[in-house]
């Protein structure tokens, strides 16, 4: 398995914007698959030509002219997990005696929601957020570190495992796991302190930082709220240039 984490403090704009991005490249990649292999060998020059229309890549064509890298693709795709998560657990939540003191608060805590202009940006560009929440590292921990295909991909729908109210204390945050590096890519999308990364990067065995600015700041500085987009529409193009990667453009 290939396990993707894009992080930042609060997991509630740009991570879950990258997350979106990548979960939406695996889908049109798959998509592709089944419209190439719907396609008998005798009809090649007309599937070259619709794959052609829809994607303006020639050489992307090239690496779907057989069986065999269709199936290489598929099983490169199929093994990729992608997730989003708060580099500060605390972040998270709002708890009901106003203040939260993070993994070991013992008061009833509501999950934060993903920033409403983010959700609106990446819409804008047909790719649904909405309903995905903000995770901490102690949820997902566990689930990362599962070692079949299919205990790992339970991590694309985390977001539904977890109730929107909770006890933050309840959340072990991977005990026993020792410091295993269940996370093969980490992209961290802002610029926090080293204290606050050091748990996630330690679980890593690789380190990205992408130089993406906050679009709630830039928005307040005169951009306004086209800050928004601006940053979805970067992040998509650093997430495509990441998930090539993968199968070798």
């Amino acid at each position: 398995m290939t396990k993707i984490v894009f992080a930042c403090k609060s997991n509630s704009c740009r991570s879950q914007m990258a997350e979106g991005w990548a979960k939406d490249w695996l889908k049109r990649q798959k998509e592709l698959l089944e419209k190439a292999e719907s396609f008998s060998s005798k009809d090649h020059a007309d599937c070259s030509c619709s794959l052609a229309e829809e994607t303006g890549s020639d050489s992307l064509l090239r690496r779907l002219e057989s069986k065999e890298d269709i199936e290489r693709r598929r099983s490169i795709l199929d093994r990729v997990v992608v997730t989003s998560v708060a580099l500060d657990s605390s972040s998270v939540f709002k708890c009901e005696t106003g203040a939260c003191c993070g993994d070991t608060c013992e008061t009833p805590s509501q999950r934060k929601e993903v920033k409403s202009k983010a959700v609106a940006a990446m819409k804008e560009d047909g790719v649904d957020i909405s309903n995905s929440r903000p995770k901490t590292l102690q949820e997902i921990l566990p689930i990362l570190s599962k070692s079949t295909e299919n205990e790992t991909n339970a991590v694309d729908d985390v977001s539904a495992v977890y109730s929107s109210t909770l006890f933050v204390s309840k959340i072990e945050g991977g005990q026993g796991q020792g410091e295993k590096k269940v996370v093969d890519r980490l992209i961290v999308l802002c610029s926090c302190g080293n204290d606050i990364k050091r748990k996630l990067v330690r679980r890593s065995k690789s380190v990205e930082e992408w130089d993406i600015d906050a679009p709630t700041a830039a928005s307040k500085v005169g951009e306004g709220d086209g800050a928004y987009r601006r940053v979805s529409l970067e992040i998509r193009n650093e997430v495509n240039i990441l998930m090539d990667s993968l199968l070798g453009f």
